[in-house]
């Protein structure tokens, strides 16, 4: 059974890439997260503390994260169940050590993606959208990249994508496909070399 995680910092696409997965495949299928906490509902499940614990008592939570105050978590059930119907969940994740709790505690046949973009196409796009945040999302963008730097990538990601290079038709089609061939992971060097992050340049940048 397999599943899809997609990686990248703000506007990098991984709204619209869900989006052209599900139209270009029916099997694709957005996980809708469990949230604890207030602000955006799209594309979550407001659950109380108490739920949640409940949850977490009957080892349903794969991953949680704490972040605006709020807490976001995957149960384990929104990967299993579409799986037993022989769809491919897709989730999005926001930093490296939670992509590891999710691939280390469900037990299926993931394929990770790195979406990303330079920080000034990540500015542009902000601003093309109306965005009221967009220092938010370039402090967030700056975080990502220091995420990837900071951490150890060996055998994380099987595909990475420029999608400022590549349109969300094409880059659903090479996901789906990466699903049906189970492609192996990318060297650390090979991951860092597409998306132009240098580690002594930027680490230094981002300090």
């Amino acid at each position: 059974m397999s599943a899809v995680v997609l990686y990248g910092p703000p506007t990098s696409g991984k709204d619209t890439v869900t989006a052209a997965l599900q139209a270009v495949d029916p099997r694709f299928r957005l996980v809708t997260k469990l949230k604890q906490g207030s602000g955006r509902s799209t594309g979550y499940r407001f659950v109380s503390a108490e739920e949640l614990e409940s949850l977490r008592q009957q080892d349903r939570i794969v991953v949680e994260t704490r972040r605006y105050g709020n807490i976001y978590a995957v149960d384990r059930r929104s990967l299993t169940e579409p799986q037993d119907r022989g769809l491919v969940p897709v989730t999005h994740i926001g930093n490296v050590a939670d992509m590891r709790s999710l691939l280390s505690g469900a037990r299926t046949q993931w394929v990770r993606v790195l979406l990303w973009v330079p920080k000034v196409v990540c500015e542009t796009r902000s601003r093309q959208r109306g965005d009221t945040d967009t220092a938010k999302r370039l402090t967030a963008w700056d975080e990502t990249a220091r995420d990837l730097l900071d951490s150890d990538l060996r055998s994380l990601f099987d595909l990475v994508v420029r999608t400022d290079r590549s349109d969300a038709e094409r880059t659903a089609k090479d996901i789906a496909a990466a699903v049906d061939r189970s492609p192996g992971a990318l060297p650390t060097e090979d991951v860092l070399a597409t998306i132009g992050l240098d580690p002594g340049r930027h680490a230094q940048a981002l300090m």
